[in-house]
Parts: structure tokens; C-alpha cells; sequence
């Protein structure tokens, strides 16, 4: 084994150590300055860094579905416009706290704009992690019941970005409040903290939901002090998917 070789897997570089060969028999072709050589490697390396980090971070995620805000569609739901949510797409997402609630029938495309809103944070350098309302409360409840909260309530406290979907699709225990502020309180104390949730109930409908209004009052509170509202209306994309592929098969 040469020194080169040891030398990269030394340092880790093992793109670098994957290509180097081939990219000396194009340099030697093409002409390449030694500059030029060198650059290409070294971008082929942090090429390979950033596309290992972001699919990590997706595992990490455990998003639902990959979704991209490219791909969300604006053209079926018109009530959300791609320039409402600039500073949901950007750095700024998770460097200044904001939060975002998404409000609205089913099959609006909630969901979809929040993996959407999460996977740009991905690509942004951030970690972000994706949970229902009723799974996050079910294991927050069981782990205060075993003792054990201290080690489950940093997946929720931890990542930059967490998104809380479905709040008020099910019914939660009476202890469903308490765990929501426990979570929303302490990312909210940290400061950059993002959080985004979805959910069919008005948030002036938390209060029955969480079945305490002083605490969903204290949730709303601080998840609107650097966030906001965004009301997605019409039809649902499930049943206007359904009716193409009938029509389809006409």
C-alpha cells in the first residue's frame, strides 16, 4: 500500500482516495493545472460529505415520506404561496426559533409542506425530526410512568427542526397538555429551536383538544411568539388523486 493511500485513509478522504487515479489520467489528458486537479478532488469530497450527512439526517428524521419543497404543488394548493414561507426555507428557520402552525382540512397537503419545510433544513445543515402528536405524547406519558422520561425526552428536545403532526386528529389522555408544553417550553427556553405543527383544529380549538386551556393558552403562546399561523383551504389531494386515476381508467 503506498503512502498516498494511507495517507487519505489516514486523514479520511476516501473519495478522494476513489478517485484520485482516474482524475490524474483526465488531468494528464486535459491538461489540468495542478490548481485545477486539486479543486476537482477536493469538491468531489465535499460533494460526498454533504450527500452522506443529508441522507443520515433523513434516517434520523424519520420522516413519513421524502417530499421536497420543489416538488410540493402550489398549482393545487393555491391558498400557500411558495414567497409566504421564506423565512421557513432558510437558515434563519432554525438560527431565529421560528415556529409555524399549519392548519386545515385533511388532505390539504399539511404533511407534505412540513417534510418539505424539514427536508430544506436538512439540505440547510440542520438535523430535524418528524413525529405524530399522539406518538410523541403516548411515549413522553409511558416514559413518565417507567422513570425513564430523561432518556426519551432529548428526541424531542435535541434536533433543530421538530415537526408535530396530526395535533387533534385523536384523542389524548389528560396528561396530553402537560407533556405538549413540557416539549414546546424547553425547545422554546433554547432559542433556536424550530418547531412546525399540523393539525385540523383551529388553535383555538387546543384548549378541548389538550383538555386544559391554560396550557394550551402557555403552548400557543410561545410556539406564536416567533411563529404564525398558515390556513391551507380546499379539496383534499387524496380524493382529487382518486378521481384522476378513475378518470384515467376510463
Amino acid at each position: 500500500m503506498s503512502d498516498l493511500i494511507t495517507g487519505l485513509r489516514r486523514l479520511h478522504l476516501p473519495t478522494v482516495n476513489r478517485l484520485y487515479a482516474e482524475y490524474e489520467q483526465m488531468a494528464t489528458r486535459e491538461s489540468w493545472s495542478y490548481t485545477e486537479y486539486l479543486d476537482r478532488l477536493v469538491a468531489e469530497e465535499i460533494a460526498h460529505r454533504i450527500e452522506t450527512r443529508v441522507s443520515r439526517a433523513i434516517r434520523a428524521a424519520h420522516l413519513p415520506f421524502i417530499k421536497t419543497i420543489e416538488e410540493f404543488d402550489f398549482q393545487f394548493q393555491k391558498s400557500v404561496e411558495r414567497r409566504m414561507l421564506g423565512a421557513y426555507l432558510g437558515p434563519e428557520l432554525v438560527s431565529e426559533g421560528r415556529c409555524l402552525i399549519l392548519c386545515g382540512p385533511p388532505g390539504t397537503g399539511k404533511t407534505a409542506l412540513s417534510v418539505a419545510i424539514a427536508m430544506k433544513a436538512i439540505q440547510n445543515g440542520f438535523d430535524a425530526r418528524f413525529v405524530t402528536a399522539t406518538q410523541m405524547i403516548t411515549a413522553l406519558t409511558e416514559a413518565d410512568r417507567r422513570g425513564t422520561a430523561s432518556e426519551v425526552l432529548p428526541l424531542y428536545l435535541d434536533p433543530d427542526v421538530l415537526v408535530i403532526d396530526e395535533v387533534g386528529y385523536l384523542s389524548y389522555g389528560p396528561n396530553a397538555a402537560n407533556v405538549v408544553f413540557q416539549v414546546v417550553n424547553h425547545r422554546y427556553l433554547a432559542g433556536n429551536r424550530s418547531m412546525i405543527f399540523t393539525t385540523n383544529k383551529e388553535p383555538s380549538d387546543w384548549a378541548d383538544v389538550l383538555h386544559d386551556a391554560d396550557l394550551s393558552e402557555a403552548i400557543l403562546d410561545r410556539v406564536l411568539h416567533k411563529g404564525e399561523i398558515i390556513k391551507l383551504k380546499g379539496q383534499s389531494y387524496r380524493r382529487f388523486s382518486a378521481r384522476k386515476q378513475e378518470e384515467n381508467m376510463l
